[in-house]
């Protein structure tokens, strides 16, 4: 096996190798840090490199596969993690000059779930100011470019995350999600990736919230194989409700008058019809959101924690980007009385949209509403030539972030040579039903793995 092909194995097929003495964790490490070597000058997606730290744990998990003593099904598996999370004695920077120089005191509780399965982490990926973006660019390390097109972005704010996996920087990245920040850069970078519903991902040590419970952690794969026993190691067990053979798919093309790419839509018709072909029942209907009161809400909540968030950090003003500025300055302006009113009427939108979940098995939509742009741009101002704001990609993410639903995104048919998403939704906690139909629609409609870069 030519080393080429080491860094293009997924998790499971390294963990077979190792399992049949065919590779070691430690000829897999190295390849994946001469994959860095060569593709992240021109990608910008790993800023922190623990390679001493990488070759200890890839060196202590081939001794334990020699001895028959492998800790888990991760075990030598190289991961980054995004630089929002805690890696115990890595720098955490958060993307941000307030934090430039902060190493972290210790692991995050899903950080040392993988550490304790004998994962080799090799570093932190990159992630715009307090990955609060959809875009990733931040004054510290600069943007990341997307495998696909590296003059394209791969969207934010996990696209550090994206763009490691993507272009075989490692298998597995561990990112997070407050609006969509695992799911639209994984369908704009063609990988596969899973938001859980709160709570089942446990987390404790790390920086504060800035949006209530919205943001997850989760894994970014190239395989819904890999999502899946990623998740079963971070994640508490659940009961696994069973599911019918036969889904009933709820499908939203649509959210009322905001625009959406063409291509998105025509990627997004192909993959309904794969879900028929599979023999599920798919009905098209309308959102029953709103997806100016979704930005509205998740704007008020997001900027009085982006508020906390700079409070004692003397001169912050002239230290954080325009846009987190504007944020905290809106922040500091609501009310305790606003921003309870917020979370009222956020619980009232969770108990409708949760009703409205379960009246199927699972609702489908695009991963976003717009195909990636230019590397140093915010986002395209312009959609199906409509007017487009700086969340006009978010229309069909965040909302599942304020309704805590789990969701998961599969690539579907490439437009323009580049990725779009698919992205499903199940009632809460049911992680499995979501796995399971994004493995027969990766099965049914495979797609090219890894980025051509």
């Amino acid at each position: 096996m030519t080393e080429d092909q080491v860094w293009a194995l997924d998790a499971a097929d390294l963990v077979a190798s190792f399992r049949a003495g065919r590779l070691d964790p430690v000829q897999v490490l190295e390849a994946c840090l001469e994959r860095i070597r060569a593709t992240n000058p021109a990608l910008n997606a790993v800023v922190t490199l623990d390679a001493a730290g990488a070759r200890a744990a890839a060196e202590a998990s081939a001794a334990r596969w020699q001895a028959g003593a492998a800790l888990s099904a991760l075990d030598g598996v190289p991961i980054t993690v995004k630089d929002n999370l805690f890696v115990g004695g890595l720098r955490a920077t958060w993307g941000s000059r307030l934090h430039g120089n902060h190493i972290a005191p210790r692991d995050d509780i899903p950080v040392a779930r993988l550490r304790a399965a004998g994962v080799v982490i090799l570093g932190k990926t990159n992630t715009p100011e307090f990955a609060l973006a959809g875009f990733t660019n931040n004054p510290l390390f600069g943007s990341t470019g997307n495998p696909w097109a590296p003059d394209y972005q791969p969207g934010g704010s996990s696209g550090g995350a994206v763009a490691a996996v993507a272009s075989g920087m490692g298998p597995i990245a561990l990112a997070t999600d407050a609006g969509g920040s695992l799911r639209r850069p994984a369908g704009h970078a063609g990988v596969a990736t899973i938001k859980a519903t709160p709570g089942r991902v446990p987390r404790r040590w790390g920086f504060p919230p800035l949006a209530a419970d919205f943001q997850v952690i989760g894994p970014i794969a190239r395989s819904v194989r890999d999502l899946r026993c990623a998740l079963s190691l971070i994640g508490d067990p659940r009961p696994v409700p069973s599911a019918p053979a036969r889904l009933k798919i709820l499908a939203v093309r649509r959210c009322g008058a905001a625009p959406v790419d063409p291509d998105v839509l025509a990627a997004f018709d192909d993959a309904l019809n794969v879900l028929r072909r599979l023999g599920h029942s798919v009905a098209e209907v309308a959102a029953p959101w709103s997806p100016d009161e979704v930005a509205t809400l998740f704007a008020s909540i997001s900027a009085v924690g982006v508020a906390r968030a700079v409070t004692g950090h003397e001169g912050w003003e002239g230290k954080v980007t325009p846009s987190i500025r504007a944020q905290a300055i809106a922040g500091q302006a609501l009310s305790a009385t606003d921003y309870l009113l917020s979370l009222d009427r956020i619980a009232v939108l969770r108990a409708e949209l949760g009703d409205w979940v379960a009246t199927a098995d699972i609702v489908a939509t695009p991963s976003a509403a717009v195909m990636p742009w230019p590397r140093d741009s915010t986002g395209p101002t312009v959609v199906d030539g409509l007017a487009a704001g700086p969340r006009a990609a978010a229309i069909y993410s965040t909302v599942f972030n304020l309704a805590a639903l789990p969701a998961v995104v599969v690539p579907s048919a490439p437009m323009r040579g580049l990725p779009t998403g698919l992205q499903l939704v199940a009632p809460a906690f049911q992680e499995e039903r979501l796995l399971d139909l994004a493995e027969a629609f990766e099965q049914a409609m495979p797609w090219q793995k890894l980025a051509p870069f």
